[in-house]
């Protein structure tokens, strides 16, 4: 886990400095659509039900339908992008997914989604580093 936060870091800091476009940009900015629906949806939940109820746990899950498979299926196809980059951050923030539509989690992870996917449009948005 140390490993993995140092690794996030270092490609945080130097993630712009070596920009590379995605092999398949409108994948990953379909799946950052995804995420920001995902992150809207685990939203909601959160604000609509207490996970501390067990009764509202339940009607939660009833309302959450597959967000979570959806989130995991997502996380899963994240991780075999081809970029680094794209492939650490989205993994990052679809891992942060499956447990913001968790109903029976705080939401906390909802918080970490949107700065992965800042540095996701980054890294998409940046000037094109010369090879």
């Amino acid at each position: 886990m140390k490993k993995l936060l140092v690794f996030t870091l270092a490609l945080t800091i130097c993630g712009l400095a070596q920009a590379v476009p995605p092999k398949n940009r409108p994948e990953v900015e379909k799946m950052v659509s995804t995420l920001e629906q995902l992150h809207q949806a685990g939203m909601q939940l959160h604000k609509k039900y207490d996970y501390a109820k067990k009764d509202q746990v339940q009607a939660c899950q009833a309302k959450q339908g597959d967000l979570a498979k959806q989130a995991t299926a997502l996380r899963d196809r994240a991780a075999k992008l081809p970029t680094l980059a794209y492939r650490v951050n989205l993994t990052m923030a679809a891992s942060d997914a499956v447990s913001c539509v968790s109903c029976d989690q705080d939401g906390g992870a909802c918080a970490s989604i949107a700065p992965s996917l800042e540095r996701v449009h980054k890294q998409l948005n940046a000037p094109e580093t010369p090879k």
